[in-house]
């Protein structure tokens, strides 16, 4: 399963949103297009954090606005960590 996969897997697990696959796009925004509230968005690092095995730092979540930013980033903490 690739990263952007399992990323979009993460966001379906987020239930408490009516998330349809059509809008899981690379270019998709986290809040304005998924409508991911703050909650959602912590849950949704949360599980990353997990299914990835790495930690994500504050100042670098806030930079993770949409799915491929979020994927680029996910592959690079797990290159990163050999």
């Amino acid at each position: 399963m690739t990263t952007m996969e399992k990323v979009y897997e993460i966001i379906l697990k987020l239930k408490k949103k009516n998330i349809s696959l059509e809008a899981l796009k690379p270019e998709a925004s986290l809040v304005d297009d998924l409508m991911l509230d703050s909650l959602d968005f912590a849950e949704m690092l949360v599980i990353a954090e997990d299914v990835f095995s790495i930690e994500i730092p504050m100042e670098d979540a806030v930079n993770l606005t949409t799915i491929g930013a979020a994927v680029e980033y996910f592959d690079k903490r797990i290159a990163a960590q050999g």
